[in-house]
């Protein structure tokens, strides 16, 4: 039953759903972000599945004015299901994996460049599987096993008594051993959640007429050259796998390296003989080598699979050797009352750990450097900007959990402190010292960021612009007043309240001004970044020079350590409830809706492509309404469009007539970020050549927008007599019936309740020719 139509609708006896005819003009429908309902996309309470299923399918409705009616709903691929809330600890993953696609075109361009930014980018990626690992380590082999589990009151619960027990008290390389077999859980499971992704998400090839589905391609589509026309960009599953085996490869020599190596330093701090020295010595070697042979094969489009499976086969070696390591060192006696230390050899560990994974993040800086920029695209060095960011989350995080961790098993203190506690639970001065610059200057940055852009807003109501504004609705010349009844916006009252906040005219200017602001977010992540370098500049000079730690008062200290702590904290209350509630992930959702669009090519590990699905279901789709001689109006919101411009442009996707796509689709597209936030975030892919002389072959193509739009905008800016680009009034007219609210903005969603919007759809559907049926 349509929202807006309650006759009734002819339709089998019984439950038998009705055919569905593939005939004639068929409307169909895509929603942006925040993963809208087919109901409300279509303003039906019960539309029919006629393809796909649940997660992501096409649904329908009866026709309205002689065309079919249907919607592509694809946000269950981001928010239907309750383990999408878990993706939210992949976010470090997907920030980094977004910044290997915002490379220039002359990168894209250039073999050389493009191959190093490629590799560059993938190594820093791999460094924060590794720096993961590491936050889990100090966190479970430290703290946990070998710091609370020689003291009784520490491991006095449930879960840890047997940390205390004969066969561990005294042996603190076992404890290691057990402590370690947490960060290769969570190795296990980022491999397991990425194959589980792999076989729902990115198994579904492009449709080729006169071939057999393809298998998924080891290619990565992150080539020089290569962009959205390519036909298996969209189908590079089999290049995830290798990646993915790859990191894993890594993270368990890592974990075996760090086992054995902590293990043998326990005795020698003890002042006793390690055990297997030269086996030690052997880990080390074979996590080297699998970490060196993983750094070489990231560098290559195409990885064989018999390397990748080298790599974890040595990762694994490594795991195996670290493991009898541990185990075969001998007892050592627990320290004596009121005394606590780290575990021996943890921070010399830390600290090439983390020289490695800064060494991959600053060789991002080098290759943006070198590879320049371009005007109107991303501000300053987006690759390396998105990169520090995804660094910055993951170990604010992690150090926080690490805090909390401590401080509920026993008792941290500042830096400096004493330790007469018996209870006190050591966590490295240098990590407690940081803290202030994970957490709060950040925090200040963006809440400096935010006051600032506050301030432009309500700026942008002056005098001059609401003047400009006035006279520009009151030149319109409909629609015109019909009775006594209606009444103008423009006849603001010169009340106190009206006069402060500037009338409707004043909504509008801020309306217009809010949706230029949207791309100063850069400008924010590039403040982010700077005052990361700053800090990494002074924290080298401090600890390296001097030897000592980096100033902050004991009150920030003491703040930003709660603020750390009450980092998991937030991030497993929105889990929770994104688990609980479809509404609350489908807030979730948006974020994933934006970083989730590319194919995994940067990093394996991080949430799937949704487009790797949606893409070939529409592509199909199309196809086969072509083939049952239909055509179709393609109307695209927001995310919707880019995705509808990503199937078209892969001409091999599509039937053909006289060696080019048949050309009985019209696209209409409304909100679309395709230039305003895609050319602008990732211009080797969506500007100049992609959406330039290389635009999709489609019947007619009209793009709608509004000033007030912070996220759609023109397709072609650069070319203000395009036939694609038309530019709406928002709101429509200043008239509206006295008593009621006057004319409300219409910004990124009024697209689908906007008259003038639909009666070209009405007029494509009328005029759209159809194909001679065929099949296929």
């Amino acid at each position: 039953m349509q929202r807006h139509d309650d006759r009734p609708v002819e339709r089998p006896s019984g439950l038998v759903p009705p055919a569905v005819a593939l005939d004639r003009v068929t409307e169909l429908r895509l929603h942006g972000v925040g993963g809208t309902t087919p109901e409300n996309l279509l303003a039906d309470v019960a539309p029919q599945l006629v393809s796909g299923d649940g997660t992501a399918g096409f649904f329908r409705t009866a026709d309205v004015k002689g065309r079919h009616v249907e919607a592509y709903s694809w946000g269950g691929l981001t928010s239907r299901s309750a383990t999408r809330a878990l993706w939210l600890l992949l976010l470090p993953f997907t920030l980094v994996n977004v910044a290997g696609w915002m490379c220039t075109p002359a990168a894209w361009r250039g073999t050389l460049r493009f191959r190093v930014h490629r590799a560059v980018v993938r190594w820093a990626a791999l460094g924060l599987t590794v720096n993961l690992l590491l936050l889990v380590a100090m966190t479970t082999m430290d703290v946990v096993a070998y710091q609370c589990g020689v003291r009784a009151a520490c491991a006095d619960r449930w879960w840890l008594r047997w940390l205390h027990t004969d066969g561990f008290v005294d042996h603190p390389a076992r404890r290691v051993l057990v402590g370690a077999l947490v960060p290769l859980l969570v190795a296990i499971g980022l491999l397991a959640l990425s194959g589980r992704s792999l076989s729902r998400y990115e198994q579904v090839p492009p449709p080729q007429r006169g071939e057999s589905l393809r298998a998924m391609s080891d290619v990565t589509p992150a080539r020089p050259g290569v962009g959205l026309t390519d036909p298996d960009f969209w189908n590079g599953g089999g290049s995830v796998a290798r990646l993915a085996l790859l990191h894993l490869g890594a993270a368990c020599g890592f974990i075996g390296w760090i086992t054995a190596y902590t293990a043998r330093s326990i005795p020698l701090a003890a002042g006793a003989v390690p055990a297997y020295d030269g086996l030690a010595i052997v880990v080390t070697w074979l996590a080297a080598a699998a970490g060196l042979g993983a750094v070489l094969l990231l560098t290559p489009s195409r990885i064989g699979r018999a390397a990748a499976l080298s790599v974890a086969g040595l990762g694994l070696l490594a795991i195996v050797g670290g493991a009898v390591v541990a185990l075969a060192q001998p007892a050592v006696a627990p320290p004596g009352a009121g005394r606590w230390a780290p575990l021996p050899g943890m921070q010399t560990a830390v600290n090439w750990t983390y020289a490695l994974c800064l060494g991959a993040t600053a060789a991002v800086l080098a290759s943006a450097a070198v590879n320049g920029h371009r005007r109107g695209a991303f501000r300053y060095a987006g690759p390396f900007a998105l990169t520090v960011l995804a660094a910055v989350v993951l170990n604010a995080v992690g150090v926080g959990t690490m805090i909390r961790v401590a401080d509920l098993l026993g008792t941290v203190s500042n830096p400096g402190a004493g330790d007469g506690r018996p209870d006190r639970l050591y966590v490295y001065d240098m990590v407690y010292a940081l803290t202030p610059y994970l957490t709060l200057l950040p925090i200040a940055i963006v809440v400096g960021f935010v006051l600032v852009q506050a301030v432009v807003l309500w700026r942008a109501a002056g005098p001059d612009r609401r003047r400009r504004i006035h006279d520009e609705y009151a030149a319109l010349t409909t629609p015109q007043p019909s009775s006594a009844w209606d009444a103008s916006a423009l006849a603001e009252s010169t009340g106190l309240a009206r006069a402060l906040r500037g009338g409707w005219t004043a909504r509008i200017a801020r309306g217009r001004q809010l949706a230029v602001l949207a791309r100063d977010v850069d400008l924010l992540f590039s403040l982010l970044t700077v005052a990361a370098l700053a800090v990494f500049g002074y924290v080298l000079v401090v600890a390296g020079v001097h030897h000592a730690l980096p100033w902050a008062p004991r009150g920030a200290l003491t703040v930003s350590t709660w603020l750390a702590a009450g980092a998991p904290v937030a991030v497993l209350t929105l889990m929770l409830r994104g688990w609980r509630g479809l509404a609350d992930r489908r807030h979730l959702g948006v974020l994933w809706d934006i970083g989730t669009f590319w194919p995994r090519a940067y990093h394996p590990l991080a949430p799937p492509s949704y487009s790797e699905r949606a893409v070939p279901d529409l592509q199909r789709r199309l196809w086969r309404i072509h083939d049952h001689g239909g055509a179709v109006v393609l109307a695209a919101h927001s995310q919707g469009t880019v995705m509808a411009v990503a199937a078209l442009l892969q001409e091999k996707s599509r039937p053909r007539r006289g060696g080019r796509p048949a050309g009985h689709v019209a696209l209409v597209t409304f909100g679309s970020p395709l230039t305003k936030l895609y050319a602008w975030g990732f211009p080797a892919y969506f500007a100049d050549g992609a959406l330039g002389a290389g635009r999709p072959t489609v019947w007619r193509w009209r793009n709608f927008y509004y000033e007030t739009d912070f996220i759609g905008g023109p397709i072609f800016p650069d070319d203000p007599g395009n036939d694609v680009d038309q530019l709406l009034t928002d709101p429509p007219t200043a008239w509206y019936v006295h008593g009621q609210q006057p004319p409300v903005l219409g910004r990124h969603s009024g697209y689908w309740t906007d008259p003038r919007v639909w009666d070209l759809v009405d007029r494509y559907a009328a005029e759209l020719p159809l194909p001679p049926a065929r099949s296929r």
